[in-house]
């Protein structure tokens, strides 16, 4: 064979070898770290797969309704330690996120809640530590985006952060205690929480004005729950602050009403129409 021959074989070898290669490494992610340089869709796919797994250390495989099977029983909210080192509820007001007549959600840095209403009064049904998921950030450009109903909330740490490129989605289902990732989720939030941060203002005045004869401060937003229209006010409010300190406040129109329920300090001074 010729040497000019035996050259051009020798390199058109080489180049089939490297391209075999190159197509391997792509589909099984890419290069980089986690395979974040996928060349195509499956290594692109594979390679956000290993970073959420990595990260959330709770995803087992991709269902068709776009979140993942399995999930994992989060960690609950702890708050004997801020009860103990007298905590506020912090420097932004809370979120009343959701309200009706027998179940409230809300949430602040120390975490998110769901209390239902019981014979003794409102209690803490389930709770979730949002530090745990990074996810505590109230204002600021690590302000988690936290989208709370009756049933479930989907959380996103740190979603306007500029170096937050693949923003993760948790959902946290209260009635099965069970937290997944998901890639894609449909509001819970309707036309009340609107109402409740644009329109609301004569009702925090006159709620205002009734907190303050039994020197209380609204903690929160307000929110319709019985509907827009309906009378029927629901609301978080503290004596100076005070986490632990922390009520549901009812406020209705009718009669000029205000009740207040202890969340976190027992019942022993819970008023008339808190059970």
């Amino acid at each position: 064979m010729e040497p000019i021959c035996v050259v051009i074989f020798c390199l058109g070898l080489v180049a089939l070898c490297g391209c075999g290669r190159a197509s391997k490494k792509a589909e099984t992610g890419g290069t980089g770290k986690n395979g974040e340089n996928a060349g195509t869709a499956r290594g692109r796919e594979t390679a956000e797969m290993v970073r959420s797994q990595g990260a959330a250390g709770m995803v087992h495989g991709r269902e068709d309704s776009g979140t993942f099977s399995g999930g994992t029983v989060p960690a609950g909210a702890d708050l004997k330690p801020l009860f103990d080192a007298a905590a506020g509820t912090g420097s932004t007001p809370l979120e009343f996120d959701y309200g009706d007549e027998s179940r409230i959600v809300f949430h602040g840095s120390f975490g998110l809640f769901v209390c239902g209403r019981q014979n003794t009064g409102w209690q803490v049904l389930r709770s979730l530590d949002l530090k745990a998921l990074g996810a505590d950030a109230m204002e600021g450009d690590d302000y988690a985006v936290i989208d709370a109903g009756r049933e479930r909330a989907y959380i996103t740490p740190a979603y306007f952060a500029t170096d937050n490129e693949n923003p993760v989605t948790y959902c946290f289902d209260y009635e099965n205690n069970i937290l997944r990732e998901r890639w894609e989720y449909q509001s819970v939030r309707n036309e009340l929480l609107s109402w409740s941060y644009g329109q609301s203002m004569p009702v925090q005045e006159e709620a205002d004005r009734l907190l303050g004869s039994r020197n209380l401060v609204r903690s929160s937003n307000i929110y319709p729950v019985r509907g827009i229209g309906g009378g029927e006010y629901g609301f978080l409010a503290s004596e100076n602050g005070l986490l632990k300190s922390l009520s549901y406040c009812i406020y209705r129109e009718k009669g000029d009403e205000l009740v207040c329920c202890p969340l976190f300090s027992g019942n022993d001074h819970r008023e008339k129409g808190c059970s």
